[in-house]
């Protein structure tokens, strides 16, 4: 099975980044997470990639046109997720993708605790149900991880409410509605917010073997998390 992995990015910069992130902890707080969190992303899909480079193929689909050249997308092929709101976005990718490959699996940068066993075991689900649909439920009702090699209409996206507790209900009703049989993965934190962040470390500590990537994310929760809480907040929302 020839499988195409697109993970969705941000160029920051160009786009806000961890913009419900930034407003809890500041702004270079949030992005030095985001850094980090992408990096962690890029590595695990890069060792899983490099297991079978015939069969998975990873790509960033970025946000901006003008950043798909970008040094900073350099780790995979960089492709634009096209105009529109996230649906349309969702749809234009996997459409594109699914037009070349098997299946394609879609991710943002938000879950960096995912490790290569993790997304392959919806490869796997998906070679035993290739009729389905697997997803990565988020605890804080989205989702972490869509794969699927079947035809989806635009509608499957764009008719949902992302970023809500109910975008997965709503994704998974359309998508079951249509009579298309939906697996789950186990269900893991995407992180948002800075309540998130230590639901994160804990999922971290939890990996036996972190990639290097990982580990220093690890270690930067860590210090950002030990600190008092007021420490973590940006300046003006301590009053100040």
């Amino acid at each position: 099975m020839k499988v195409a992995v697109a993970v969705f990015g941000k160029t920051a910069g160009l786009s806000p980044v961890k913009t419900r992130l930034a407003q809890d902890i500041g702004l270079s707080n949030a992005q030095a997470f985001y850094r980090l969190s992408v990096a962690a992303v890029a590595e695990t899909v890069g060792t899983l990639a490099e297991r079978d480079p015939l069969a998975l193929r990873p790509h960033w689909a970025v946000a901006e046109p003008q950043a798909v050249g970008f040094a900073q997308w350099g780790a995979f092929p960089a492709i634009w997720t096209g105009e529109g709101a996230l649906g349309e976005r969702l749809h234009q990718v996997y459409s594109a993708l699914a037009k070349s490959h098997d299946a394609v699996i879609l991710m943002g940068t938000d879950s960096p605790q995912l490790t290569p066993a993790a997304i392959a075991e919806a490869i796997e689900r998906l070679e035993g149900r290739p009729d389905a649909c697997v997803i990565g439920p988020a605890l804080d009702g989205g989702f972490y991880l869509f794969a699927a090699g079947i035809p989806l209409a635009p509608e499957h996206w764009t008719g949902v409410a992302y970023s809500e507790a109910t975008t997965l209900n709503e994704l998974v009703s359309r998508i079951s509605g249509g009579g298309v049989p939906v697996a789950f993965l186990p269900a893991r934190t995407d992180a948002d917010t800075v309540d998130d962040l230590a639901s994160l470390r804990t999922e971290l500590a939890a990996i036996v073997a972190p990639s290097p990537s990982q580990s220093r994310l690890r270690d930067w929760l860590k210090t950002f998390l030990d600190q008092p809480k007021s420490a973590q907040r940006p300046l003006k929302s301590r009053g100040t």
